[in-house]
């Protein structure tokens, strides 16, 4: 790669409940391995089984900074956490006050069939715009997928299910398989989401996955254009990079218009190696190859030459403008430890061993 700046990856999940050492152990193997800058963890709460792990982010936040930034995922449908507007608002006042740097969200999380414009978000989404936190909101999927090449590496694991590999069956994927979600279901969404930022126009919201726009980069300008507090990151799902390599030229004309609304992101886990997904993105922006993209199946063709000044922007000056690291108090974080162990220290759902590790964590930043 010509390009050997610093990378920092904007978009990386993190479950947590493996244990305090291990967490701690892979966040730092994968960032060493992966040679990048700096990872921002965004933090997957499902349910009361999975509900800690913002606690051991922030730890690892502590132990190494300016290498990890941390995105708090709220809790929208546990009684125990609140469910009303003021609620929510207040789960991200204790967001900020512990130290976290942004707020993950995703369609489906208010509850099945509630609107992403529901009223009771109002009340966050003021203080979101008050105070400039901001936000990664993951909104539809994808509703294409090209045919895609069978190969033997894809046929296992986590990848492969999401991507539609049978390993039972040999054979190629054929066109849309893999697709959940109709046109008419993804438009609906972007309607609410029009509507959510007709009311709070400043909130600062990066859409992953190009907002599943990148079939039609006219409307995604206009899009942007409309709404200047938005951005998108380029986070792979298959049907973005089919799409953008179909029209180099074009997709290279957008990346300069808007290099300053575009932001690097792997979508892997920390738990996961990120080799793989950064070469191929790396290799997507700095090269005019046709290649062979392994995990998604089908050929890519780079859009290179981008200028350096837009690859530094897009792979972290971008992030790091919108995200604007805040301040961390170790003592905050665990006061922020000592109140999530209050509320969930009678979930039958979590494992006596995850709320063994969120008192661990609350014990090690006390002791920072």
């Amino acid at each position: 790669m010509r390009f050997n700046e610093g990378v920092f990856d904007a978009h990386v999940h993190t479950h947590g409940g493996c244990g305090v050492d291990n967490y701690l152990r892979n966040g730092l193997d994968n960032l060493t391995a992966s040679g990048l800058d700096g990872m921002n963890l965004l933090c997957v709460r499902h349910g009361k089984s999975v509900c800690i792990t913002d606690a051991e982010a922030l730890l690892l936040k502590a132990l190494y900074p300016g290498r990890f930034t941390v995105y708090s995922d709220g809790t929208y449908d546990i009684p125990e956490f609140g469910t009303t507007g003021e609620d929510f608002k207040n789960q991200i006042k204790d967001f900020i006050d512990a130290g976290a740097d942004g707020l993950k969200m995703g369609d489906g999380e208010l509850g099945p069939g509630v609107p992403l414009d529901d009223p009771r978000v109002d009340p966050m989404f003021d203080l979101i715009e008050k105070t400039g936190f901001p936000v990664i909101y993951h909104v539809g999927s994808a509703v294409y997928m090209p045919p895609r090449r069978r190969f033997q590496k894809n046929k296992e694991g986590i990848l492969a299910r999401f991507l539609g590999y049978d390993p039972a069956r040999d054979e190629d994927l054929p066109e849309n398989a893999g697709v959940h979600r109709t046109r008419e279901q993804l438009e609906e969404q972007r309607a609410q989401i029009e509507n959510l930022l007709k009311k709070h126009p400043k909130a600062r919201i990066t859409f992953p996955h190009m907002y599943f726009m990148s079939d039609d980069l006219d409307r995604l300008a206009d899009f942007l254009d409309r709404h200047p507090y938005v951005n998108v990151d380029l986070t792979p799902c298959p049907e973005i990079y089919y799409h953008l390599s179909k029209n180099p030229n074009r997709s290279r004309e957008f990346f300069e218009e808007y290099q300053d609304r575009l932001i690097f992101g792997t979508d892997i886990t920390l738990e996961m190696s990120p080799i793989e997904g950064i070469t191929n993105i790396r290799r997507f922006l700095e090269s005019d190859e046709t290649f062979f993209a392994p995990q998604y199946g089908f050929d890519i063709t780079g859009i290179a030459p981008l200028p350096p000044e837009v690859l530094r922007k897009i792979y972290r000056e971008n992030f790091l403008r919108i995200c604007d690291p805040k301040p961390f108090s170790p003592k905050k974080a665990a006061e922020y430890c000592d109140k999530l162990y209050e509320t969930v220290r009678h979930f039958e759902e979590l494992s006596e061993a995850n709320k063994e590790e969120l008192l661990e964590v609350a014990r090690r930043l006390r002791q920072m």
